[in-house]
């Protein structure tokens, strides 16, 4: 792969800011300290966590959409706080707290803005992944959520200090998203280490960020959880590669029992509804990308559709036409543009599901979105084998 096509010298610039301490490092969010300790001590009721919570108010609002998600089972919808930290329960709270402060950091504007929604889109996947391989690996189901959702964290990292160092030496020719990852994946180790450190987190997750990419575990301290880490980055490199597991099972070389590939269907689908509920709003004039435009990935060849689709948010409906599809990619056409590399909910006839936007460019007088559906159930998997097919939407 060519290297980025810079008018400086890239690695110099990152260890001038790791020298001078400029590399921005979001601060360890107290209240997940606060709640740590309360609950450690086994001395607490809901009251003491509702007031813990609700003097966070970004905090309180994370733990309401959280617990009305699917991934929760929400059977109805909760407003009052005290209910919704029953339904999420009192040893997540920690686990919002701290991915909540470390998605704050992804969703700062800037030109690198669309690999830092990605970066932390895999983050958050894999904590959520290596939640659950705790239960048949015998971990700490804590331990594990930090570890899945810090090991990769120094490339979000990466991506802003890319943008710090932009600021002193603007480039004005975007570069290919490969290009952006290699660069970031050089440094992800050494910054995620510095984020580690100045956290103070436990030498089991420290070690985890170290060794992730290591193939001999002889020399680790904490082996079974490197080893569940290294298993969470697989899985969630193909979670994020295809529709559906319906689509394109778990390969066999990779190390899952029979029972965690099981459990891996039953998590999968509910992981669209606790990533939105964790999303933050963009913000109105977002930067100009230095992302160069992604390639198609909706062959020319792709079946013609015109089929009424709507991209859902919390506070906001854009009606679009689906113009073309494939099992795997969907085109949409319509008069707002979509940030890149975001998590959307897509509603068409009797069906709806997520998907990443891949790619926004002009079309006419609006725009034109190249999606990727993600996470489908089995069920969601068939009506949508349907639309593309062309066969009216099951009723």
């Amino acid at each position: 792969m060519e290297p980025l096509e810079l008018p400086f010298d890239l690695d110099a610039e990152v260890v001038r800011l790791i020298k001078a301490k400029l590399v921005e490092l979001p601060t360890y969010p107290g209240v997940a300290l606060q709640l740590q300790r309360l609950i450690a001590s086994e001395n607490y009721d809901l009251n003491a966590l509702v007031r813990l919570v609700e003097a966070d108010s970004a905090l309180a609002t994370h733990v309401l959409r959280a617990a009305n998600s699917a991934f929760f089972r929400a059977a109805h919808p909760i407003t009052a706080l005290p209910a919704a930290i029953s339904r999420v329960g009192a040893s997540e709270l920690a686990n919002i707290a701290i991915a909540g402060t470390l998605g704050m950091q992804a969703a700062i504007e800037g030109p690198l803005a669309a690999m830092r929604r990605e970066s932390w889109r895999r983050s958050l996947v894999s904590a959520l992944v290596c939640q659950e391989f705790s239960r048949s690996r015998r971990l700490d189901p804590g331990e594990a959520f930090l570890a899945g959702l810090l090991h990769d964290f120094g490339e979000t990292i990466a991506y802003r200090a890319f943008e710090l160092i932009l600021q002193v030496h603007p480039l004005t020719k975007p570069q290919r998203a490969e290009q952006w990852r290699r660069e970031a994946d050089r440094y992800h180790v050494e910054l995620g280490m510095a984020l580690a450190a100045d956290w103070k987190l436990p030498a089991l997750v420290q070690e985890v960020v170290m060794r992730h990419h290591d193939l001999d575990l002889a020399l680790c301290d904490f082996p079974g959880v490197v080893e569940a880490v290294a298993t969470t980055d697989l899985v969630t490199n193909h979670l994020l590669s295809v529709p559906s597991l319906e689509a394109a099972d778990l390969p066999r070389e990779f190390p899952l029992s029979g029972a965690e590939r099981q459990s891996l269907k039953q998590l999968v689908p509910r992981l669209p509804s606790l990533l939105l509920s964790l999303d933050l709003p963009m913000v109105e004039k977002p930067a100009e990308s230095l992302v160069a435009p992604a390639k198609p990935i909706v062959p020319d060849a792709a079946p013609r559709l015109d089929v009424e689709v709507a991209i859902v948010k919390k506070d906001r409906r854009d009606t679009y036409r689906l113009v073309q599809a494939t099992e795997w990619a969907l085109k949409l056409e319509g008069p707002a543009a979509q940030a890149e590399r975001r998590l959307v909910t897509l509603e068409l006839p009797s069906l709806s599901f997520s998907a990443t936007v891949v790619a926004c460019s002009t079309a006419g007088a609006g725009c034109r979105l190249e999606l990727q559906p993600f996470a489908l159930t089995g069920e969601q998997l068939t009506r949508w084998k349907q639309v593309v097919q062309g066969a009216a939407a099951p009723a």
